[in-house]
């Protein structure tokens, strides 16, 4: 087809240098202008009509790889988009069931480790003879209950999530394909086409479009998600038709153009579906369900062991408090031996 392609460009142009030039000759006659003239101008007219529908012909065939090529890009966007969903709903179930349960878990086992071993360190000095008398004992016990409920509040919940977050970042956000994007279009160009294009088909001020479509396609457009917002403004671009009137020869410029962009970014969006999908277990993919049930096992889990470890906490408190008797049978047990 390209050859075919280059063929009917080189004769389109040659036609009309040739068009141009019978025009010439013709002007030069002011009324009796010989008949071969008007038969080569004839001629020459009717050979160039044909070569330039025949390119219009291939411009239709582009068109239409071009908009099947949109279609798919379309179809990768939405299939991205679910899974990208799928996975905002797993971190979100992740961080209810799992994460926010295993922050207090964490705070518990810190604080009952603090009790413990304050604990034993202070029974050890009792029996060393390292407290001078009873009162000094019971300020210590009082400093260690008290610094061990502030164990229990040093990190926020905020901060912890913030933490988790950063060490395990979603997947969906990972590949920007920036560098291999930039040769398609560059960045400056594409954000303005992208406020020019998607966001007013998408803003609610300005369309019918539900607003959690804006809200995602604003998203994508804060992260200068450049893979995406390529695939936003060819999805609301609609679909490409031939311009009346145009001339052939740059129609087919634009539309071949204008496939080879679509055609990279179909790439792209194929790369960037399935690396998702390899972040995204089959399990988690075809039975989310069996994801949630395996979290609420998990998260019960989390739960009894953060009863057994409050309960463990009540009792080093207990303990710790109940020096006092140790230290006072000590020192019973000394004036006995005097």
């Amino acid at each position: 087809m390209e050859e075919d392609i280059h063929h009917y460009e080189k004769q389109i142009i040659l036609l009309r240098k040739q068009l141009a030039d019978l025009e010439v000759k013709r002007s030069q006659y002011q009324s009796n202008v010989p008949s071969e003239i008007w038969q080569v101008l004839a001629d020459v007219s009717y050979r160039l009509e044909q070569a330039e529908q025949k390119v219009k012909r291939f411009n239709q065939e582009i068109i239409g790889d071009l908009n099947y090529a949109r279609a798919q890009i379309i179809a990768f966007l939405e299939e991205f988009m679910h899974l990208q969903e799928q996975i905002r709903h797993i971190e979100d179930q992740f961080m209810v069931n799992i994460v926010r349960p295993g922050y207090h878990l964490k705070k518990a086992v810190r604080q009952r480790e603090y009790l413990e071993g304050e604990y034993h360190r202070m029974r050890k000095k009792i029996l060393r003879a390292g407290y001078g008398d009873l009162l000094e004992l019971e300020q210590e016990i009082r400093r260690v209950i008290s610094a061990g409920k502030a164990e229990e509040e040093a990190q926020s919940y905020e901060e912890y999530e913030e933490q988790i977050q950063e060490e395990n970042p979603s997947p969906a956000y990972q590949w920007m394909d920036v560098d291999d994007l930039l040769d398609i279009i560059s960045k400056e160009e594409l954000l303005k086409e992208f406020k020019r294009v998607v966001l007013p088909a998408t803003h609610p001020d300005t369309s019918t479009t539900p607003v959690d479509v804006f809200i995602t396609v604003n998203e994508v457009y804060k992260k200068e998600d450049l893979l995406l917002m390529e695939a936003y403004i060819i999805e609301y671009r609609g679909e490409i038709t031939t311009g009346e009137g145009a001339d052939p020869l740059e129609d087919l410029d634009r539309a071949s153009e204008l496939l080879k962009r679509y055609q990279r970014v179909t790439v792209w969006m194929e790369r960037r579906v399935a690396r998702v999908k390899e972040e995204i277990s089959t399990q988690e993919l075809d039975h989310p369900e069996k994801v949630q049930d395996n979290m609420q096992i998990q998260r019960q889990e989390i739960l009894n062991r953060i009863q057994h470890e409050s309960e463990q906490i009540l009792y080093w408190r207990e303990q710790i408090e109940g020096l006092v008797k140790v230290l006072q049978a000590q020192d019973v047990g000394s004036k006995e031996e005097t």
